[in-house]
């Protein structure tokens, strides 16, 4: 019983930091987000349940960005 709470626990997290990222690119103005993009409770419910997955693309992503976009040399 421990490990699913840890599971969900680490998600919850994870969608916490994913959350305050989103809403600091926003405010800042790094990217411009299509106002489609914005996540509901069931995504964020559903992104608790499959957060590795979503860890994967997140960090696939970002390794894309900082190391091989050419516009950051």
């Amino acid at each position: 019983m421990n490990y699913v709470l840890n599971y969900i626990l680490i998600g919850f997290v994870f969608i916490f930091i994913v959350d305050m990222s989103t809403e600091y690119i926003r405010k800042q103005g790094i990217v411009k987000l299509p106002a489609s993009d914005e996540w509901n409770w069931g995504t964020r419910l559903f992104t608790v349940l499959i957060w590795p997955v979503g860890l994967f693309f997140f960090l696939r992503g970002y390794i894309r960005e900082r190391y091989f976009n050419n516009k950051n040399k």
